[in-house]
This record gives structure tokens, sequence and C-alpha cells, in this order.
């Protein structure tokens, strides 16, 4: 059985004759999609673009036929529509030069031409997404997809670096907005979300500017003072631990002995800082300036501050887990020794071995001298390696920071609260007839706002996202000693 699906815009009042305008799709099933993108009160007009593709179909809202006569030698595909009421009927339809007479399993199907051809969220994949596409290029505002592509990527020596990170992401994104802006010649929903972004960073930006940087003196002073602090708190906590810390009983000698190691990185540390302090006043007049381009450029720039202030405690950490890494493998190693078996990293399997009195006495002494040299390691392990994951997650929740005001999606919620077409989605088709009062079934389609989830995600500015903690990764290196990045 034939079926024809008529899909058209909804028409003004028919005063006079109205012209129209599509695409014909013929299926192997007997299926026509018949797609009306455009209507004119003068047929002439639409006639001169493309009238001889096969594909294009054209016709007419009224009951007089004898204008379209004179046309009709030049057109394969045509429809002539008869309005009575609030019905339409077909009153012919000829598809390649051959007139259809079985018109009577029909659906018409009315939409809105403004809301399809505005809207970006259509992600339906048959009919209604070719519709749009249709109506897009009848209007000549179908939209140019410029991928985003890194014009620089980030060195892997350069990787620990969030400001140099920023800089580079910022200039991928720039020129992505702007070659989309230009091939689009107007503005998306992504690409007004990322320039609303930018202007709120640099708002936010200006506004912490003039409330931080009024006495650049008194603020070197102050970023000082609170190296000289952190210093002094380090000190404080290397004596502790050098003593008996939370009562424990530590190795004397060798508890002495990492003690004033680490307290010379220390000393050694606070003093670059302290020669390295006049250079202050400079390094402040630089964020002064680099401030103003935004409140994601100050915190990317404490961020790395934060890695230079804390660099003496990472070496200490460093430190400190390559002793405990190194204790832990070698007591694994040596209880696999004592129950004779040994692993083989030829095969990376563990073998059978049998071993002499004198090799179970080396390992013995060996093993004890590790053990009980454990506990002074792992405290000051456990110590350094809480630092550090502290610095980890103060600049993780930077990160974080930084990501959310690239993103914020203020242009798409204003679009949602306004309920704006650009961010119709949601397709609702509603029955008008029943097939009650005409012979074809009528449906209207109306398409509604997605859910603000759904948009925030779909019009996301492609900036990269922050590393994520893997904490069950990063719990298993912490046991066994391994260097968490």
């Amino acid at each position: 059985m034939l079926s024809i699906k008529i899909i058209l815009p909804v028409l003004p009042n028919i005063t006079k004759d109205l012209y129209f305008k599509g695409y014909v799709r013929i299926t192997s099933n007997f299926t026509y999609s018949i797609f009306i993108t455009k209507y004119s009160s003068n047929i002439q007009t639409l006639l001169k673009e493309n009238s001889e593709n096969e594909k294009n179909i054209y016709g007419k809202c009224s009951d007089l036929q004898n204008k379209m006569k004179k046309c009709r030698s030049k057109i394969r595909n045509w429809l002539l529509l008869d309005f009575v009421r609030t019905n339409i009927q077909i009153s012919e339809l000829i598809i390649n030069g051959s007139k259809i007479y079985d018109t009577q399993n029909c659906v018409v199907i009315i939409y809105e031409h403004e809301a399809i051809l505005n809207s970006e969220m259509i992600c339906d994949t048959g009919e209604f997404l070719d519709l749009q596409n249709f109506v897009r290029n009848e209007c000549k505002e179908f939209p140019c997809t410029v991928r985003y592509e890194p014009v620089f990527e980030m060195p892997h020596w350069l990787s620990s670096s969030m400001f140099i990170q920023h800089i580079l992401n910022y200039i991928n994104v720039t020129k992505w907005l702007f070659y989309s802006i230009k091939g689009d010649k107007k503005m998306s929903i992504r690409q007004g979300n990322l320039i609303l972004a930018i202007i709120t960073d640099l708002i936010l930006g200006w506004t912490a500017m003039e409330l931080i940087t009024q006495d650049k003196k008194e603020l070197s002073s102050i970023l000082m003072g609170m190296l000289e602090k952190l210093i002094h708190f380090l000190y404080i906590l290397l004596k502790w631990l050098m003593g008996a810390p939370a009562g424990l009983k530590l190795n004397n000698a060798f508890n002495k002995m990492l003690g004033k190691y680490f307290s010379y990185h220390v000393q050694l540390w606070w003093q670059f800082l302290d020669v390295s302090g006049e250079k202050l006043d400079t390094a402040l007049q630089i964020y002064h300036y680099l401030g103003y381009f935004g409140f994601t450029f100050q915190a990317a720039v404490i961020s790395d501050m934060i890695s230079i202030a804390t660099f003496h405690s990472y070496c200490i950490y460093v430190y400190a887990a390559r002793l405990f890494n190194l204790q832990i493998s070698g007591i694994i190693a040596l209880l696999r020794f004592f129950v004779g078996r040994k692993y083989n990293p030829l095969k990376g399997s563990i073998d059978s071995c049998e071993y002499s009195n004198q090799e179970l006495f080396v390992g013995t002494v060996a093993f004890t001298i590790l053990l009980l040299l454990l506990p002074t390691t792992t405290m000051y392990y456990i110590v350094f390696t809480l630092f550090r994951l502290l610095v980890l997650i103060i600049q993780y929740i930077l990160a974080e920071l930084i990501y959310t005001i690239q993103t914020l999606p203020l242009y798409v919620v204003s679009l949602w609260l306004m309920h704006s077409p650009k961010v119709a989605g949601k397709i609702s088709l509603q029955v008008m007839n029943n097939g009650k009062e005409s012979s074809y079934l009528i449906i209207r389609l109306k398409l509604f706002s997605k859910s603000i989830s759904e948009l925030i995600t779909d019009f996301r500015a492609p900036f990269n996202v922050p590393k994520k903690f893997e904490w069950t990764n990063m719990l298993s290196n912490v046991c066994v000693g391994k260097q968490i990045v």
C-alpha cells in the first residue's frame, strides 16, 4: 500500500494563491516523504532556485489551478492542496511526472518554521533532523561546524605548570572561537557561553586585582611572612619527628640522620627564597598585569606559586617515598626468600628456589634491619605524604574552579529561562483530527526545551577537563611507596 507523508509549515491565512517549494523523498517500500520548506505568493521566485533538481517539489494552496498550468511543463513534482475549514485535502499529486491517485493513506505533519530553523538541539536522526537540514539549506543558514583542534600541544616537561597549561588552553579555544564565528557569521549557543564566561572571568579578575593589589609592598611582606611561617612549621615538625612522635620508640640514630638530612633541605630552600625575595616585587608586578586577564589566570598563577613554595616539602616526600618503597620491596622479597621462592623478572612470575644456610643467615639479618628501621621511615613518609596530598587537593580545587569559570553556562541558562527556540529539542506530536473530519491524519509537531542539565552538558565550551583524582590507584600507590605526581 502506498504511504504518503507531507510535512509542511504553519501557513498564513490563505486569502489568495500561496505557492510553496520543498523536497520529495521516495523509499523502497513505496513511502513518499514530502518536506515543504518555503512558501511565497509568487511562483516565479520559487522556480528561479534549483528548478531542475529532480528532488524538488512545487505546488500551491487554493482551489484555483489555472496559473499553475503554465509552469507544469518545467516541473516533474508538484502538489496541490485545498484548505476546507481546518482540514487539508490533496487535490493533485504528481511525482516524477506520474499522477498519484491513491492519496487516502496520507499523514500530514504541521510544524513551526522558525522553531525548526533556529533550534540547535534536535538530536533525532530521522526525518525531523532531515527536515531541519532542508529548512536551513533553503534559508542558506546551514551551520558551519568547526572542529576543535588544539594549535599548541602541552610539552611533557611543562605539564606541571598550570599557568602555562592555562595560556595554551586559552590560545586553542580562542582560535576555535574565531574560526567558528567566522564560518557561521553568527553566534551559536556554545560560542555565546564561551564569550559570556570570558567576560565574567575578566570582571572577576579586575575586581580581585583591585582588592588585592592596593599596596604591592604590603602584599610582598605578607607573602614572605607566610613563607617564613611555613618554613618554621616544617622545622617544628621535623624536631617533633626526631623525638618520640606520638610516644613511639623509633631508631634514635636513623631518626636523627633523617631529621638532619631533611632539615638541611628545608634550610637550603629557605636561603633560596630569602635571596630571591628581592625579586618578589618584580614578580608581583608581573602578576599584577597578568591578573587583569581574568580570575582564572590568577588562580593558575597561585597554583604555580604553591608548587614553588612547597618544593622543599615535595623533595622530602620524594626521598621518604623512595626509601619507604625500597624497604617495603626488600621486606616482601625477603619474605619470599624465607619460603624458598623468588621473583623471576624474565618470566614475570614467582619461581621456587633453594638457598644455602649462609644465604639464609644474610637474609635474616637484612630482614631484621629493614623491619626495625621501617617504623622510623614510615613516620616521615606518612607525615610528608599527607602534606603532599594536601597540596594536590588545593591545586585540584583551583583547577576545578578555573574549569567552572571557563564553562559557565550563562548564555544557555538565559535562553532556557526565556524559552528560546534555540534550546528547543524535545519533539511532541499531537493528533489534531484523528481522521474524523478528514480522510487524512493531521498531526501538529511542537518543540519543547530540553532539561537544563542536558543543555549545560551539550553546549559546554571545549576546555580541557581537569585530571580527576583516582583515589583507588592513589591509595594503592601510597601503600607501597610509589610516587604520587
